[in-house]
């Protein structure tokens, strides 16, 4: 029964161990083998129910919903998807129920025989150990299996040796916890060139671990390692001949943090900051860089649509409340993708500071290091990370890395 799959992908859907995890590259085919390893077990015993798991509900939506679908029609089965509620009564079978862990509190009042969780290695580790808790006890419904309940996990190894997956499948060497390791290059449908994109886009580290899948040390090292005052310095200022400008802006109660830039080419050159003391004053400082007929663009952080600074209104209906655009995500990307964003134009020398007139920017990009293998954060505002957050926002915005999709003979590919 099984459709035309890669060799990671097979072994894992057929694995069967009681925690299988297929850790992959972008694109290698991770979610469709995931999907479909679900869909094998809910109708190997028809009187279950599975669930399957993601970071947040647009990702569900956009992906994981049409990608059970797809595989649903590929093997002629009938099924009834609630979009509203995110199950899919597959005919003749169980319910597939499909859930955020974006707030691990809410994964309550249901029971599954079988899980797959989907990228859980985005996540730092003590949420992805507090996840991982939660979704374990929701698997509890009787099954005929002969490994019992199982949970699999589909993922990109973005924390490295520092992370959940690495030190509960790897390091821990417990029974029934199997890694299937499945590199980008083993999907044979992907677009010519797809590789060398990312190569030409990540750092080299960063490179083995989306390509191949491979556990990384990202620790070792200061965030943005790529980062070097002389090669990414440059003497250059606003000049009347730049017809747009870019900022971005990190909210915070005690000083917002916001980065001035202009885009040369199609590369970001970054030509001044500065510090504000809630948005309507962030606003009134933006005039000083209207003069010349310029168009100015804010890239905020997207907590501002429901936050604020100010006693009403929200950050970012404060702003455009002063006639200027904004350019924001429904939600924050990942911290990760960010981090990666900012690093792969760093490591190609394609972003530029004037590191003059930015000190805090070039301070922060020298010295933020990682604790417990998260990006070090601080209490007290503004902070270093509140700069590289504001070139963040803006940064991937424009340049994000993401993580593509692909529509392949073998499926949907994250």
């Amino acid at each position: 029964m099984l459709l035309s799959l890669t060799e990671p992908q097979e072994e894992f859907v057929c694995s069967e161990s009681k925690y299988p995890a297929l850790v992959g590259g972008l694109g290698s085919g991770k979610t469709m083998a995931g999907i479909y390893r679900l869909i094998c077990l809910m109708i190997s015993d028809p009187s279950i129910n599975g669930a399957y798991y993601m970071p947040t509900y647009d990702l569900l939506r956009l992906r994981a919903l049409s990608g059970v679908e797809e595989e649903l029609e590929k093997l002629g089965i009938g099924y009834k998807t609630n979009r509203s509620e995110y199950t899919v009564e597959i005919q003749g079978y169980g319910t597939m129920i499909l859930r955020s862990y974006d707030r691990p509190e809410r994964i309550v009042a249901y029971e599954v025989a079988h899980s797959i969780v989907d990228e859980l290695d985005t996540l730092p580790k003590d949420k992805a150990a507090l996840v991982w808790r939660k979704i374990s006890e929701r698997n509890r419904q009787k099954c005929t299996n002969p490994a019992g309940n199982t949970i699999g996990c589909v993922t990109t190894p973005d924390q490295g040796y520092s992370g959940f997956v690495y030190q509960k499948w790897v390091k821990s060497l417990q029974d029934g916890y199997t890694v299937i390791k499945s590199p980008t290059a083993s999907n044979p449908f992907l677009p010519e060139g797809y590789i060398q994109q990312i190569r030409d886009n990540y750092d080299p580290v960063l490179a083995d671990l989306f390509l191949k899948g491979e556990f990384v040390s990202l620790s070792a090292n200061k965030v943005y390692h790529f980062f070097a005052r002389e090669k990414h310095h440059t003497d250059r200022i606003l000049t009347d001949n730049d017809r747009y400008v870019y900022v971005g802006i990190d909210f915070n109660i005690g000083g917002c943090c916001s980065i001035v830039s202009v885009i040369d080419g199609k590369n970001p050159i970054t030509v001044d900051e500065f510090i504000s003391h809630d948005t309507r004053d962030f606003c009134s400082r933006l005039s000083n860089y209207e003069q010349a007929g310029r168009k100015i663009i804010v890239y905020p952080d997207a907590s501002g649509k429901s936050g604020s600074t100010n006693a009403t209104g929200s950050d970012i209906d404060i702003i455009r409340s002063h006639g200027y655009s904004v350019d924001c995500p429904n939600a924050n990307p990942m911290v990760r993708d960010r981090i990666n964003a900012v690093n792969g134009l760093l490591s190609h020398d394609r972003w530029l500071i004037n590191t003059d007139t930015c000190p805090h920017l070039t301070d922060a990009l020298e010295s933020q290091g990682y604790m417990k293998g998260v990006p070090e954060k601080f209490s007290e505002h503004p902070a270093i990370d509140d700069w590289v957050d504001a070139a963040g926002y803006f940064i991937n915005r424009k340049w994000s890395l993401g993580r593509p999709v692909v529509v392949t003979n073998i499926g949907m590919s994250l």
